[in-house]
């Protein structure tokens, strides 16, 4: 079900049933000269509508499209809240979530720059409003298909790189331009760095997107991006996702 689509009556009824209501967040931010900047709230949205397809007693609000990306505003069509806005934002709207009734939540994360702010969110508004409230990040839940079948090398999916483009040639490939797609991986300075969207990250290091750092605004390889594996991983990762659901609503 939809949030938006229903009237008021029928999300107290919804609420008196008890429904898990799944928040997925994204970013409008360059994803290099391939790609358009709609790239992580296209996928997001995308992976959580084909989660919760079918599924009784389960909500899905509208994307909250704008997220926090200080890190890509030297490459033009960026939108990006700061970070006192962005927690606030995120906390307004769980507050309005759970003011309503609900009590099991699961924030769908689509944009790395999310994560901190999402994590501690939900660890303020658990204690804040005593609801069930589970965060992850949908892209990670591609680790292990992305480990079968890339074709690149470790770095190959980083921002806009060989994961991301794969998935938007499987759903929107309308929007991708395979003709500027340039391998531009980044090789961090310490292995427990991110190393890609599926490696490493036991070190942080805010990340570094800059016209000199980054001339492209990419961090990966798209040239080796597929609609084939995309279709893969955009099943692999709804699959996984919906099992989440369903242990959320099973609480």
């Amino acid at each position: 079900m939809l949030w938006e689509e229903l009237s008021w009556p029928k999300h107290e009824k919804t609420v008196a049933a008890g429904a898990t209501v799944v928040m997925p967040f994204a970013a409008i931010e360059q994803h290099g000269p391939h790609n358009p900047v709609v790239v992580d709230t296209c996928l997001s949205t995308s992976v959580c509508q084909k989660a919760v397809d079918g599924m009784e007693n389960v909500l899905l609000t509208p994307t909250m499209w704008a997220g926090l990306s200080p890190h890509h505003m030297e490459f033009p069509g960026t939108l990006t809240l700061s970070l006192e806005t962005y927690l606030a934002v995120i906390q307004d709207l769980v507050r309005s979530v759970a003011r309503h009734g609900y009590k099991k939540v699961l924030l769908v994360n689509g944009h790395g720059g999310n994560v901190a702010s999402l994590q501690a969110a939900a660890l303020s508004l658990k204690h804040e409003l005593g609801i069930t409230i589970w965060m992850v990040t949908y892209f990670r839940l591609g680790n292990e298909i992305a480990e079968k079948i890339r074709h690149g090398e470790i770095g190959s999916m980083g921002h806009s790189g060989e994961f991301e483009t794969s998935m938007m040639l499987h759903l929107r490939p309308d929007l991708v331009d395979m003709e500027a797609a340039e391998k531009q991986v980044w090789k961090r300075a310490h292995p427990l760095m991110i190393q890609d969207m599926h490696r490493g990250g036991l070190l942080n290091a805010p990340a570094d997107f800059t016209r000199d750092t980054k001339p492209l605004g990419v961090s990966g390889d798209p040239s080796v991006a597929t609609a084939e594996n995309g279709e893969k991983f955009y099943e692999a990762t709804a699959e996984r996702l919906r099992d989440i659901i369903q242990s959320l609503a099973s609480l």
